[in-house]
């Protein structure tokens, strides 16, 4: 046991050194173990390096204007904490959540280097991805089977690290799992704070927010999730206006003004109009995947109900129904509740990635005609995925590191290259 854990130590190091040589190689390597302690904080260290060689292909991207806004605000020399709060708080406020700016104002006050910048947000954003993952994988500390590794695999591309392109939201998405892990498997008193945060890194989380405090009063009646689920596959078109006499008002009139904005007539077509443009394979990637996983999810609740009702992945089954069934009513008549989705989608593959393992010594016959349809469809969506992540990802992100990139970047998204 000594000498194992000797050896450990011994990759361990020798991992740190390649990262500091090619950070893209020693993820892959890394990824081998991925039962050793130091393999998390690899992705989290790539994930950092791939925020500072991050550079958005187009002027239209949200991450274009934050590097601008940062640039802008690092020669504001000016610029003190007590201005900075009065900006914030002003009559014209148009800051609601404030994770970003703050972030902007502490680190312009180091450097005008947007790079940097980006590095803190991969910094942040990995740190809690890379948690999400591997409280999964720790779960069972048991080897994966091919089932639970296509669900890992899903469940880290539903909002990988090039999502640090619309950092706020997608920020919020993997704290907000962060605290809800902790809470179901009671590993932390500061599950809730986590929670809590959330709509001050992106104000769309106090819908987030609301939902889970339905579900904490209405607990886990799994049949009662289960036929909302079944419900949201046949009825997902909800009269808009319907929609809009839900939201109530508050007296933040910029958060007032952002609500109703998303579910404005004329932004919905906007997106639509947006949406219409994309190639066909952008629009056609999470719809085979969404389909089979409510096929296996609805298997599983049939066949596992009784055994689930005793389980410790009850919450995590149960929270992901009511999110992804209640988005999935809700996205077709007001396209950005399908962030919501996704998140629902995260805890839906968290929750398959953890059935597949508790189960595997089960007879799960089932599965194995469906499994090549999952992988297809999976495979799909993942490399969709990937060819999106190449319009912020650099070519220096594959082949450089941390030494040479501080004294060169290219700025050269990947898809400049394949064009």
């Amino acid at each position: 046991m000594e000498y194992i854990e000797q050896e450990k130590k011994g990759n361990s190091f020798w991992i740190i050194i390649l990262f500091f040589i090619n950070p893209f190689l020693s993820l892959v390597i890394s990824s081998r173990d991925y039962l050793s302690k130091y393999s998390k904080n690899i992705l989290w260290l790539f994930c950092t390096f791939y925020g500072y060689t991050f550079y958005p292909v187009r002027n239209t991207m949200d991450s274009f204007r934050h590097r601008e806004d940062f640039v802008q605000w690092a020669f504001e020399h000016e610029m003190n904490f007590d201005y900075f709060l009065s900006r914030l708080y002003s009559e014209d406020v148009s800051f609601i959540d404030i994770v970003m700016p703050l972030l902007k104002f502490l680190v312009s006050r180091v450097t005008d280097n947007p790079d940097v910048f980006y590095g803190v947000l991969g910094f942040l954003f990995g740190y809690f991805f890379s948690r999400n993952i591997f409280f999964l994988i720790n779960f069972y500390n048991v080897k994966l089977s091919a089932y639970s590794i296509l669900f890992i695999f899903m469940f880290a591309f539903v909002a990988p690290p090039w999502e640090i392109n619309s950092f706020r939201f997608w920020f919020a998405t993997h704290i907000f799992l962060y605290g809800c892990f902790k809470l179901f498997s009671g590993k932390s008193k500061m599950s809730y704070l986590y929670i809590l945060i959330t709509p001050f890194i992106h104000f769309g989380y106090i819908f987030a927010i609301i939902l889970f405090a339905i579900y904490k009063l209405i607990g886990n009646r799994i049949k009662l999730y289960f036929i909302l689920f079944i419900a949201s596959i046949f009825l997902n078109e909800i009269n808009l206006q319907s929609i809009k006499a839900l939201i109530p008002e508050t007296s933040i009139g910029a958060l007032d003004k952002k609500t109703s904005g998303y579910t404005s007539e004329g932004y919905i077509e906007e997106r639509a109009e947006t949406a219409s443009q994309l190639n066909w394979y952008v629009g056609l990637k999470s719809k085979p995947v969404k389909y089979v996983t409510m096929l296996v999810v609805i298997f599983i609740y049939f066949k596992y109900r009784k055994r689930l009702i005793e389980s410790e992945l009850l919450s995590i089954f149960c929270i992901a129904l009511f999110i992804f069934s209640l988005s999935y009513l809700l996205m077709n008549s007001v396209p950005v509740f399908g962030r919501y989705n996704r998140l629902g989608q995260l805890f839906l593959y968290g929750f398959l990635f953890l059935f597949f393992i508790k189960y595997k010594d089960d007879n799960i016959t089932w599965y194995k005609n469906i499994f090549p349809f999952h992988i297809a469809a999976a495979a799909l969506f993942i490399l969709v995925d990937i060819r999106s992540s190449f319009d912020t990802m650099t070519i220096d992100t594959i082949i450089s590191n941390p030494l040479l990139s501080a004294f060169y970047r290219s700025h050269e998204p990947i898809i400049n290259f394949i064009k």
